[in-house]
């Protein structure tokens, strides 16, 4: 039977060109079904900085915070989860339901004690990277409005 799973993303150096991704490496945690679950927000140099960052998130599972917020600008909700007052993941797109934001948050959560780590990385050439490489876990989209709704 097949189980959720860190996937480690290497994402290759920017060409210069205005929306390529920094160079680095993330981690995303997909369903036994291939369905992206949830991301980190953090850009790592390596590929045993980003293992080692899953496996503190991993452990530090009971002391992780869930936030919900609204996209004012938009209407629609994400989550994030912090653990011990830093950001460490996202939700992967955004939700136009509440209960739908809160249904995929409470997934990444309940599989993320037994979810497999994935050795190596896959390369990535392009793509939206909504990280700040500089900020390590803070905000993912600056200058976005949200609104956090306590749970």
């Amino acid at each position: 039977m097949q189980v959720a799973r860190f996937v480690f993303l290497t994402m290759l150096p920017s060409t210069g060109t205005q929306g390529d991704p920094p160079g680095g490496v993330v981690w995303m945690l997909v369903s036994p079904n291939n369905r992206t679950l949830g991301r980190g927000l953090s850009l790592h140099r390596s590929y045993a900085d980003c293992r080692d960052a899953v496996l503190r998130l991993r452990e530090g599972g009971p002391r992780c915070r869930p936030v919900l917020s609204n996209v004012e600008a938009t209407g629609q909700w994400t989550w994030r989860v912090e653990l011990d007052g830093r950001q460490v993941a996202m939700a992967s797109r955004s939700y136009l339901r509440m209960r739908e934001c809160s249904y995929n948050l409470e997934r990444f959560l309940a599989v993320l004690p037994a979810a497999e780590v994935v050795p190596g990385t896959r390369a990535v050439r392009r793509g939206r990277w909504h990280g700040d490489p500089g900020a390590g876990e803070g905000e993912t989209r600056p200058g976005a409005s949200l609104r956090q709704v306590a749970r």
